[in-house]
């Protein structure tokens, strides 16, 4: 006998109120704040249809406390979360897939995607002072069979890609578009339809980045492929040669081709992304600058087209663990 629909309410309604945090009706969106002996903080949802949700909640516990999570069945999320809630996750039987760090206001918060496939109830440890963040949005199966019902063929497999690495350009595309949640814009008006469009162009970007990567790997090894792949790093070290800083869309610009086909199809060649790839050319540019010459540290970073030296000292320390100088002064 087939179980009946989950109501979406299910996946976050038990775990506010064990901190007595009730949500209200407020034109598309709920909202609540709690301020009690259990935890201060507040929260809002906004259900984009009976299968998806957009909600973000900041709870900060008063006292250490096991949270109980219920989980009706599997759903997957995409997810900006505090460092304490990434904490939490393993208690909670989550494994994050495609984790990055974020800049904005949240320090230390990240992005990750994930399935939480187990169904039942599982505790939480969470501890008194620390804030538990996520902005999220939250889908269950039947969503990916409406749009496969709608668009056969294009959104097959779509809910286990929550579980897989995702592409660079499509983790970007993504990230970006979860900065764009917020409960102000959700709740002014045309809010409803600004969230759905978001949700939709997530979607719509992991479906094209997931079938751009499949059609790369098919063609790996083609002679296609392989010219592409030797032009677009001959192009790169033409950039460098002369000092300039090459963007991903510039590249598929001069080689006549879109972003999503170059970075599908140089992942599958080298298994390196463009973007990485770029990024280590230029950072062994640089250790060969450092190494083999006098060149103050400002001079390398502007014959490498960074804009500043500070800009490039950051970079350098990111792919070596040095900064410039420090580099240098450590080679024999």
């Amino acid at each position: 006998m087939s179980r009946s629909p989950t109501d979406i309410t299910e996946l976050y309604a038990p775990q506010f109120e064990q901190f007595g945090l009730e949500l209200r009706s407020k034109g598309p969106t709920f909202t609540g704040e709690v301020a009690n002996d259990r935890a201060n903080g507040r929260a809002w949802i906004m259900p984009i249809s009976p299968t998806c949700l957009v909600m973000e909640h900041f709870i900060t516990p008063t006292h250490d406390m096991n949270l109980l999570e219920y989980t009706p069945e599997p759903y997957a999320c995409v997810s900006e979360i505090s460092e304490p809630t990434l904490a939490c996750m393993p208690d909670a039987g989550i494994a994050p897939a495609n984790l990055k760090p974020m800049h904005g206001p949240r320090p230390n918060s990240a992005m990750c995607s994930f399935i939480q496939d187990v169904s039942g109830e599982e505790l939480s440890p969470l501890f008194a002072g620390q804030t538990y963040h996520s902005r999220s949005v939250l889908f269950l199966p039947g969503y990916f069979n409406e749009l496969e019902s709608r668009y056969p063929a294009e959104f097959t497999g779509l809910f286990d890609a929550f579980a897989e690495p995702w592409h660079e350009e499509a983790a970007s595309a993504i990230g970006h578009a979860l900065c764009r949640i917020s409960e102000e814009r959700a709740r002014t008006a045309g809010g409803h339809v600004y969230m759905r469009g978001i949700v939709e162009t997530m979607v719509a970007e992991l479906a094209y980045s997931r079938a751009s990567c499949e059609q790369a790997r098919r063609a790996i090894g083609t002679r296609e492929n392989r010219v592409l792949v030797e032009e677009a790093a001959a192009t790169v070290e033409r950039a460098l040669d002369e000092g300039r800083r090459m963007s991903v869309d510039e590249l598929a610009n001069r080689l006549y081709t879109s972003r999503s086909k170059l970075c599908a199809t140089f992942k599958a060649e080298t298994g390196e992304s463009i973007g990485a790839y770029v990024r280590r050319r230029r950072t062994e540019r640089a250790c060969d600058l450092l190494a083999g010459s006098s060149l103050p540290v400002g001079q390398i970073a502007e014959r490498l087209g960074y804009p500043q030296q500070a800009a490039f000292a950051q970079a350098f320390k990111q792919e070596t663990g040095l900064s410039p100088t420090a580099w240098r002064a450590a080679k024999p």
